[in-house]
């Protein structure tokens, strides 16, 4: 046993020995995730560490200001000239964008590029028909061959910020024998589209997993590309040579940093032992708690600028209305049913426990940070009672003493016992935790199901859940209510998860969306906040505020309520030692 001892220590000895320890003077930015992204595909990916890494590999024609809130060009000239009749949108790109290759961003890109996003072809259906229902056209300009014009279906309040969503991607790339070019957008509209066996084949290999993974596949007009992906540990992106912006002054086209790093970091424990050993450099994932003891230490203080700041996103229990009665019980299709969830879903406890009050409670889908947010309709609170009164007008009582309520479904006496779905993580966990017992206290059992983002994500698009614990990361910018409430999108398997809407619903968004006039705009979306909050699809939760740490090796450590936070690219690193130490005559 001796002989065992001595040699464990001197492995461990030996390993300790071997690790390089961070040379702190290198200009790389270590930035923590908490999960890899669901791939990085140029459209058919969506999840929020695809954007936040798009922030530096992907342009867009415009895009919000983190300062202003504004939209601004990125690569035209100036927003868009509209036409009298609000369908004609007139833009004119910036001259010398040039490609990886060194050709020139072309008007033909920006019709290549918008054909993809809406063709239903793509593996987009989650956020397709936000284009689809605005873009009717993109036609060039007969004199200018830098200029070109968007023709809208009809009037809409997304009309004027529609390129803000689309990814530029290259023709002569992607599409070289040019098999889109007798692709039109009036075939790409039509109910009996034709697919084609020569299109079916370029889709196909448009649509594979290589160009979701592969570091080559994943080119844009961005000052960085990505050079490695390590599954579930990293992502590397490199500063580009000689990239067509490295003159600009914008913010947007800084690039500071010669190497961006995301380092997935799924453990708020391991996070916590990151920022303690300066492991990492930037983080807008690290827990509420693990944050508020790094900034009661004096090494973490010294070392790192952090803050809480307020954000669009929000959490929600979302609740299957309309599940396939078999694998999935219809526990959800009654709206008391999902009322009583609400009242017995104890959020003021969580946010006290698990995020020691840093977050804010919304009643609806919009952010009170948002002149639209209907401030009349009241929190939903705890209340047990008034949730066992609604369950037992639904039916759902306890025959067989058991203390768990059951229910006649299809013949079969059924117990009220659901799976609640969530992404895996210690926080999660605790959280589900606190709503199942919650839950257990009026007769009804909470089934924690943890899994992956992959698969949690899939099995939401798919419809495939009783009940799901997500979160969606918003924005200052306007939501087109059609990619998460309309009734269209439940059945393309779009963000409609849960199967909300009718006719009167869909009819507020069609309101919304093409109701220029901000009274009438604004009036649309109360009343859709009010027709939400009535059905319950979700139970809406909370938002937290964004949990923020910068190195303060680097200067430029301004934070925005915006996402993604913060702009990892705009970090210049001040003069350190490899230690980490500020060497002497420089200002901190």
């Amino acid at each position: 046993m001796l002989k065992k001892g001595i040699l464990f220590v001197l492995v461990a000895w030996s390993l300790a020995a071997c690790v390089e320890k961070r040379d702190l003077s290198r200009n790389t930015v270590v930035a923590h995730i908490l999960s890899q992204p669901d791939g990085l595909h140029p459209f058919n990916d969506n999840s929020i560490m695809r954007s936040f890494i798009f922030e530096y590999t992907q342009k867009t024609l415009m895009r919000l200001d983190l300062k202003s809130l504004e939209y601004i060009p990125t690569l035209v000239e100036r927003l868009p000239e509209i036409s009298d009749d609000g369908l004609e949108y007139t833009f004119t790109l910036k001259d010398g964008i040039k490609w990886d290759d060194g050709s020139a961003l072309t008007v033909d890109d920006i019709i290549f590029s918008t054909k993809v996003m809406l063709c239903p072809l793509t593996d987009n259906t989650q956020i397709r028909q936000i284009y689809s229902s605005v873009i009717k056209s993109v036609e060039k300009d007969v004199n200018n061959p830098r200029k070109f014009k968007m023709i809208a279906h009809k009037i809409n309040y997304t009309n004027k910020s529609i390129f803000s969503g689309i990814y530029l991607q290259q023709k002569n790339l992607w599409d070289p024998e040019g098999i889109l070019n007798n692709l039109s957008f009036q075939q790409i509209h039509s109910p009996s589209f034709n697919e084609t066996e020569e299109l079916s084949d370029w889709f196909n290999k448009y649509n594979h997993a290589d160009n979701r993974y592969r570091p080559e596949n994943l080119t844009g007009l961005g000052p960085y590309r990505v050079t490695e992906w390590v599954t579930s540990q990293y992502i590397t992106i490199e500063k580009k040579e000689n990239w067509w912006g490295q003159n600009s002054t914008s913010l947007y086209n800084q690039a500071h940093p010669k190497k961006i790093i995301f380092k997935v970091i799924k453990e708020d424990a391991s996070a916590y032992l990151a920022l303690k050993n300066q492991e990492i450099d930037a983080t807008t994932r690290i827990g509420t708690i693990k944050l508020m003891k790094l900034q009661q230490k004096e090494y973490f203080t010294n070392n790192y600028h952090s803050e809480f700041k307020d954000r669009y996103a929000y959490n929600y229990i979302g609740l299957n209305m309309k599940p396939d009665g078999i694998k999935y019980k219809p526990f959800f299709v009654d709206r008391d049913v999902r009322r009583a969830i609400a009242h017995l879903t104890p959020v003021d406890e969580i946010i006290e426990v698990m995020v020691h009050g840093k977050a804010s409670r919304q009643a609806a889908q919009i952010s009170p940070l948002k002149a639209t947010y209907n401030d009349t309709l009241k929190l939903i609170e705890l209340d047990i009672e008034k949730a066992k009164e609604l369950l037992t007008k639904a039916g759902w009582t306890d025959t067989d003493g058991d203390n768990i309520r059951d229910k006649m479904i299809n013949g079969v006496r059924t117990p009220f016992k659901f799976r609640l779905s969530y992404m895996s993580s210690p926080v999660s966990k605790e959280i589900v935790l606190m709503i199942k017992e919650s839950m257990y206290k009026a007769g009804i059992v909470a089934d924690p199901t943890p899994m992956d983002f992959t698969l949690f994500y899939k099995n939401a698009q798919d419809h495939n859940f009783e009940a799901m614990l997500g979160g969606w990361g918003g924005s200052a910018a306007y939501s087109n209510p059609v990619q998460l409430w309309h009734t269209s999108s439940w059945v393309t398997k779009g963000s409609n998860f849960c199967g909300f809407g009718d006719a009167e619903s869909d009819e507020l968004i069609e309101l919304a969306n093409s109701s220029i006039d901000s009274v009438a705009h604004t009036e649309a979306l109360w009343r859709l906040q009010a027709k939400i909050y009535n059905d319950q699809p979700y139970v809406f939760m909370y938002s937290t505020q964004n949990k923020i740490a910068i190195h303060k090796r680097f200067d430029n450590r301004n934070t925005y309520f915006e996402k993604p936070g913060l702009a990892l690219n705009n970090l210049d690193l001040i003069n350190f030692n490899s230690d980490g130490s500020l060497k002497k005559n420089t200002i901190d």
